[in-house]
Formats: structure tokens, sequence, C-alpha cells
């Protein structure tokens, strides 16, 4: 077939009649489908099967691993507890009235407080100088001591519901027996708060009386005085210090409320019994203090208590801007009464107040933080006028005529 060829000549036209020669004498290649398998995942063991696996080995080395793990006993891990917060450790009243306001929340720079006389009453004073019209402090409703609250307490939270909802079944469904209810809440969480306190009359000092028979030693006991209070650590321990307890052992009741207090008082008092009992074994149990808060009168902590939060509670206030407008409580305070901190230590008694007002002394007010501010704060307290800082400017507002 080569032997036509050309030495010499290009063999690119001799490529391409063979190409074609094959192309018509060749037969076609048969060509067959393929079906692929899908892919095929690589799944690591299941647990089961590698607990299945692990223990056939260890069968076969002779150890029963069930019969050795059932006569291990579990052992519960403590759950780690946050630490205390500060104003717990805090010695100092005022100080711990602070870090406990700072701690939940309330907005108060511009103030300090300070002991007003005793070590018992806290007073307010400008810690900087303030402009007219700017803020003195604002407490969020977080802070509130409202009936709800009551409510939920650990301590006598269960017996006010029963005691909400058997006046509801009376027909107590009016507004005046809602805020009669609420001031009764608010006395009792007073009360219970006082009564945990933990006063310290004295701790115990062990002393020889004599020898007995058998050489026995016979023990006297006498309390060393060392008077003074311990800071609680209960939630509103703070708040319920700063309020102006009755110092007298007597309380002086109008005639017109000397029976409902009486009648509110008794029930207080076995409210806050059960508490005070409990407070006095964890206190006298520990480090050998004597009485402590068995020395509290359950009876007459009521009734302190129940003059207290009818003097001390607050209406819901009006907003800043219109003292016409809405009453109630800024972020989610409610319409209801309340105990709020701060302001009860700068808000004119009702006897001195007209006297206060006539003689320009108020320099502050207090209301609702306008809606259009986005404050979530319940209570606001505004400068009226420019006020320098130190102790001259101590701090006073009227109270509104609802509360």
């Amino acid at each position: 077939f080569f032997s036509g060829a050309i030495v010499g000549e290009d063999p690119m036209p001799l490529l391409v009649g063979l190409l074609r020669f094959a192309a018509l004498t060749l037969p076609p290649p048969a060509l067959t489908a393929r079906r692929c398998s899908p892919p095929r995942r690589c799944l690591p063991p299941s647990m089961a099967d590698a607990e299945a696996a692990r223990a056939e080995r260890l069968r076969a080395l002779g150890f029963d691993y069930q019969s050795e793990l059932s006569r291990v006993t579990s052992v519960k891990q403590p759950v780690k507890q946050p630490p205390p917060p500060e104003w717990l450790a805090e010695a100092d009243a005022a100080r711990r009235y602070e870090l406990w306001l700072e701690e939940g929340g309330a907005r108060c720079d511009a103030v300090n407080v300070v002991p007003a006389g005793d070590a018992e009453r806290f007073a307010l004073v400008t810690s900087r100088a303030v402009a007219e019209g700017s803020t003195l402090f604002e407490v969020p409703a977080s802070m509130l001591l409202t009936a709800d609250v009551a409510l939920r307490d650990r301590t006598i939270g269960r017996d006010l519901s029963r005691i909400e909802q058997q006046q509801r079944q009376r027909g107590g469904a009016s507004a005046a027996d809602r805020t009669g209810f609420e001031t009764f809440a608010l006395a009792a969480v007073l009360a219970a708060e006082r009564v945990q306190r933990g006063a310290v009359r004295g701790r115990l000092r062990r002393q020889d009386g004599g020898v007995l028979g058998g050489g026995k030693v016979l023990p006297q006991w006498e309390v060393k005085d060392e008077l003074g209070e311990k800071a609680g650590g209960r939630r509103w321990s703070p708040l319920v210090a700063s309020l102006q307890w009755p110092a007298e052992e007597e309380c002086l009741i109008e005639e017109g409320r000397a029976e409902a207090v009486t009648a509110g008082a008794a029930l207080i008092a076995q409210l806050v019994e059960p508490a005070a009992r409990s407070a006095w074994m964890r206190t006298t149990q520990r480090s050998g203090v004597a009485q402590a808060t068995s020395e509290e009168d359950c009876s007459c902590t009521a009734v302190q208590a129940l003059l207290l939060a009818m003097e001390a509670q607050f209406g819901p206030p009006p907003p800043l801007d219109s003292a016409s407008g809405e009453r109630r409580w800024g972020g989610r305070g409610g319409g209801g009464v309340a105990l709020c901190p701060l302001a009860n230590l700068a808000v004119l008694p009702r006897e001195d107040a007209a006297a206060a007002a006539a003689a320009g002394a108020v320099n502050a007010r207090l209301g609702r933080p306008p809606d259009s501010s986005g404050s979530d704060g319940a209570l606001r307290r505004v400068a009226t006028r420019r006020l320098p800082p130190g102790p001259t400017s101590s701090l006073m507002a009227m109270r509104s005529s609802s509360t």
C-alpha cells in the first residue's frame, strides 16, 4: 500500500487517506449505557455500637463493667453561687443604701444619701451643681415595693394571696378596697422585713459557777452587752431600713383609724410571727449570739409597719410635663400605691408642706417621666431652680394631692 509513496513528499495526505479507509472498513464501536450508583457516605459507628463493642472487649478480659458501675454513687456537683452584692458587705448604712440603689438601676448621680442627725435617718443633698430642670434622680419600676411584689414574697406571699382571694369572694372589688389591700400588703412586707433584720442584744459568755459532784463544773452563762444591729441580706432590707420607723414604744393612732389599724395589725402579726421565730433560731444558733429577733414584739411591729405604710406610700404620679395628666407609674409600675426609694427622703410632711411652699423652700418636683422621653423610669425628680453642691442644698418637694 505504501509502494506509491515518494520519498520527500508531505505525509499528511497519506495519513488522512488512511483514516478515511479505516472509518469505511472497520465496524462501528458498540456503545453501552452504564448506570452509576449514587455515592455512599461513610458514616461513623453509632454510640450504641461503639459502647457494645467496648463492652464485648471488657467481657473478653473478664471485667463486668455494669456491676462495677452499679456500685458507684453519683455525686451532685454544687451549683456555683454568684458573688454577693457589694451593698451586702457595706457597714455604713447610708453608703449601703446608695450601693443598693446603684445595683437596682436607679439614676442618682446628682444626689448623695447622708445621715440626718442620727444613724437611723437619711437625707438627700446634691453632689454637684444642678441646673434648673435637670434630673436629680430617677427610680426604675423594678425598685418599687408594690402589692404585686408582696404577693411574690417567699415568706408571706402565699398567705397574702389567700387573703386577696377571700376579699374578692366577699365582693371587695372597688378601688377603695383594692387600695386598702395594697396598703395591708405593703405593711406585711415591712413587718416581715423588720422582724428578720437581726437585732443583736449580746453574746453569750460562759463562766464557771462552781464544782459539782464527780468533778463536774457547773456552767454559768451571762450576756455580754454588745448592742447593735446586723445588716439584713434580704432584697428590700436597705429600703425598709431607710424609712422613718417610729422610735416610741407606743404608737398614736387617730380615733377614726384605730379600729381598722388594730384589726389589720393583729392579722399582720399572725403572718410574720413564723418568720420572726425562724429568724431568731437562725441567729441564736450562729456564733453564740444571744436573743436576737426574739426581742421583736410582733404585735407592736405590725402596728408600726401599718402606720408607716399608710404614711410613706405614694400614689401613681402624674407626668412631669402635665400636672393634670393620667396618674400612673412609669415603665411597668402599674397604677397601685407603692413605696418608692429616695422619694420618701425628700418629700415634705403634709403638715409642713404649705409653710414650706409659702417660704419658697420647695426646690424640686416629682412626676412620671414623659412618655416621649423613652425612659423606663417609674418616678423622676427634677430641680425647679439652680442648686449648688453640698449639704446646704437639701432637696425638698411636695406630695401630689393623690398621695
